[in-house]
């Protein structure tokens, strides 16, 4: 059997043995009343507990995702919030699957297609976000496929304060899928030119052991974190969630799984912080326009105003355990290299007072850059700073998770 024969094996025992059945999985909707016909949506009636938004206690806020508490792939600063909360709350957040829950087990490519297409043109007028630092331009564009919870009004929270994001707990939800666009409907992708036939590919997670099977005999782990979660964009208008930039936003960075902090600039009052586009699983580089996708039944933030570091941080970073990590965002790959070095230098100055000249050879010596993904317009690059390099007693109250 040569190379194709095996590849079309596997891929047959792979549709039997791990994806949706598409034809099952309509009929079980249609058994079900049609509650979960194919475009209707996963969207939960909202409760009494969630209209109170807390939990008994009164500690713990609570935002399910409804077509009330959601918007499509978008930043807009005159959409209302849905929640307020108070500088050092903790807020637990429902996502959705892409398209406003439109993507459920059984979707297919033309699906996609079809409830994209409809999407589109709810929004006219919607554009990229102008950028001089990231090289993107104000073009009329869709929304992002994303769907994202919010926003959400931090009561205190002034342009050029910055937020702490704390992520706490990320529980997904036991279904993701995987989308290679069709070429002729969206050029997408760092191979679109060779894989030009959209295909959507459904997969179950085992939620105890935390992975998934893409074929037989191949186990991928599952370490889900939010491809998208940022605040909203200073100038009035609808931006689409395409690109990332200096509201963090599409970041798509696989390192941002739980226990690890955000930090991004506020850039109006409230801040109006949304999260969406729920990762469950990706390398480093996203390269086909989609990780393996799915959603939240709640990602677990603590949200606090840092008014210390109020116009001393411009650009988002990010603190894990072991690393600190500066992202570099630009539609030249080359210039998002260069930032994500230029931000990891005025890091090591700024937090640790190396000299730059020295920061410079440092990067170069113990600083690994990574390719955070490639397909969001401006594209990604981001430094992973090791904290076990500053093992000096000067260095112990600076290696801390929270800055």
């Amino acid at each position: 059997m040569d190379r194709e024969d095996v590849s079309e094996t596997n891929s047959n025992e792979a549709a039997n043995d791990n994806q949706i059945n598409r034809r099952h999985f309509l009929k079980a909707g249609a058994a079900l009343g049609g509650a979960l016909a194919l475009g209707e949506g996963m969207f939960h009636p909202a409760s009494a507990l969630e209209l109170e938004r807390k939990d008994a206690a009164g500690e713990v806020g609570i935002l399910g995702c409804t077509p009330e508490t959601s918007t499509d792939g978008y930043f807009d600063n005159s959409v209302p919030p849905v929640l307020r909360i108070k500088s050092g709350d903790t807020v637990e957040i429902e996502t959705g699957t892409h398209l406003m829950g439109g993507m459920i087990p059984g979707a297919e490519a033309q699906d996609w297609i079809r409830m994209y297409k409809q999407m589109m043109d709810k929004y006219p007028g919607t554009n990229f976000y102008p950028d001089a630092r990231t090289g993107v331009k104000k073009l009329e564009k869709r929304p992002n496929h994303t769907h994202l919870t919010g926003p959400i009004h931090v009561e205190g929270a002034e342009p050029g304060d910055v937020l702490q994001i704390e992520i706490l707990e990320i529980v997904p939800t036991a279904y993701g899928f995987n989308i290679t666009p069709e070429s002729t409907f969206a050029k997408s992708g760092l191979l679109a030119d060779d894989f030009p036939k959209g295909q959507v590919r459904w997969y179950r997670v085992d939620l105890k052991n935390m992975k998934f099977k893409f074929l037989p005999g191949i186990e991928v782990p599952v370490r889900p974190f939010p491809g998208t979660l940022g605040v909203e964009l200073p100038e009035a208008g609808r931006y689409t969630n395409i690109p990332p930039g200096k509201h963090a936003g599409n970041l798509d960075c696989k390192e941002m799984v739980a226990g690890t902090v955000l930090y991004v600039p506020v850039w109006v009052k409230g801040a109006g912080v949304k999260t969406g586009d729920s990762h469950l699983a990706q390398g480093d580089g996203e390269i086909n326009v989609s990780a393996l996708e799915g959603a939240f039944r709640n990602i677990t933030l603590r949200i606090t105003v840092r008014k210390d570091l109020k116009n001393k941080v411009d650009w988002p970073f990010l603190s894990t355990p072991t690393h600190w990590v500066t992202f570099g965002i630009h539609t030249d790959l080359y210039e998002a290299c260069k930032m994500s070095m230029q931000e990891a230098v005025k890091f090591l100055y700024a937090h640790y007072g190396i000299p730059k000249d020295e920061a410079y050879a440092f990067c170069s010596m113990a600083v690994d850059m990574r390719v955070t993904q490639v397909v969001d317009y401006a594209m990604g690059i981001h430094a992973m700073i090791a904290k076990s390099n500053f093992a000096g007693s000067q260095y112990a109250a600076k290696n801390t998770l929270l800055l």
